[in-house]
């Protein structure tokens, strides 16, 4: 593949990995509530979620996106119920001890996880995103592999600035004013949950 194709579609990953959406806000709410190592164990589980359904795509298992296409809405639903539920809890207990516990790696590599595989959007988007930058000229198989790569380590990258970044308002959140930190990434949560399944809510109504 040419260099010239590869630049170009790491400048169009990273410009859709600046647009806001639900894993924004799930990165930033657990960098907030957890530090910077909490908002990049969300971003190893974002960057997972998306290598799943990269393989999918290349690796031409249209029937599982067909059959994913007829659950759209309710996985979407079920996502969105998820992490809006994370949110209200973390509200709830705003000020006491980490809803997650002390050592929440796995959750925290669920919540980016569940973001990633809980929007089918993201499949479809990503079957329509990677075929104009194939060359027809060259074998399809290593030319898609290349792409899913990039696509990665970009999400990586953005994503793991975006945790070092929220990561540092705990230092300014300190004290008796913890509780402003759990009110903060809690409220991100519910917002991601509503930004996520706002779409299929309205197309079941």
């Amino acid at each position: 593949m040419a260099p010239g194709r590869l630049l170009a579609f790491a400048g169009a990953c990273a410009l859709l990995f600046l647009k806001p959406g639900p894993a924004m806000s799930v990165i930033v709410a657990n960098s907030v509530g957890y530090g910077v190592r909490g908002g990049l164990v969300s971003v190893a589980g974002n960057v997972t979620g998306f290598i799943l359904l990269l393989a999918v795509v290349g690796l031409g298992l249209s029937w599982i996106a067909a059959t994913m296409q007829a659950w759209f809405d309710w996985i979407r639903l079920g996502g969105a119920v998820y992490l809006a539920w994370l949110g209200l809890s973390r509200l709830r207990n705003a000020g006491r001890a980490a809803s997650y516990g002390e050592n929440p790696t796995g959750e925290l590599f669920r919540d980016g996880f569940v973001v990633a595989v809980a929007n089918p959007e993201v499949l479809l988007f990503l079957a329509a995103f990677l075929p104009p930058f194939v060359d027809p000229r060259s074998p399809a198989g290593p030319q898609i592999f290349a792409l899913a790569v990039v696509f990665v380590l970009i999400s990586a990258i953005a994503g793991a600035l975006l945790a070092v970044l929220a990561g540092q308002a705990r230092q300014f959140l300190s004290g008796g004013r913890l509780k402003y930190i759990d009110y903060l990434s809690g409220g991100l949560l519910v917002v991601a949950g509503l930004w996520l399944g706002w779409p299929s809510l309205e197309m079941l109504l």
